[in-house]
């Protein structure tokens, strides 16, 4: 009987795709750590170009995480192209830019949660930053790590946000 009504009340008109947050927050992180790592690398190729095109990919990471765990990989290209153009300009882009620009460009998200998301998960990162820089200590190997760690824990926080408040 549970499950006849569990079945009767998620199929009417209002019912929500059931995206698991956490493998959105695991497969956005992971996603955007490893742009992150490939762009830390980048860094010290000194071609301004290339890096600079891989810093913008570090804004479609969490779109990545949750086309993935929503089984959508590569039917809605209008975020990916929001989270590559909301990356533009750092530290500004990753608060307000970002998460208007993929409301923007995919109206099914809630600009709340998107922006919520990319506070929260900021704040992760930086915090996330800096308790690894106070565990490993002197040796500034520590940066790149740090670095995709960074926006690791960002793409993960906006990732599981965007699941979150995504309108099917």
């Amino acid at each position: 009987m549970i499950l006849l009504a569990t079945m009767v009340s998620g199929s009417g008109a209002n019912a929500r795709s059931a995206v698991n947050l956490w493998m959105a927050s695991l497969y956005g992180g992971i996603a955007t750590a490893l742009i992150a790592a490939a762009s830390g690398m980048l860094l010290s190729t000194n071609m301004p170009l290339i890096y600079g095109i891989a810093f913008l990919l570090i804004g479609i990471g969490p779109v990545l995480g949750y086309q993935i765990a929503a089984g959508k990989l590569g039917q809605d290209w209008k975020s990916l192209i929001g989270g590559l153009i909301g990356f533009i300009l750092p530290i500004l882009s990753q608060i307000i830019l970002w998460p208007l620009l993929v409301w923007v460009f995919n109206r099914s998200f809630a600009f709340s949660k998107l922006w919520l998301g990319s506070l929260v998960g900021f704040i992760l990162g930086i915090v996330g930053f800096f308790v690894i820089g106070l565990m490993i200590g002197q040796d500034p190997a520590w940066v790149g790590f740090g670095w995709a760690m960074l926006w690791g824990l960002w793409g993960g926080a906006v990732a599981a946000f965007m699941a979150s408040g995504a309108r099917e």
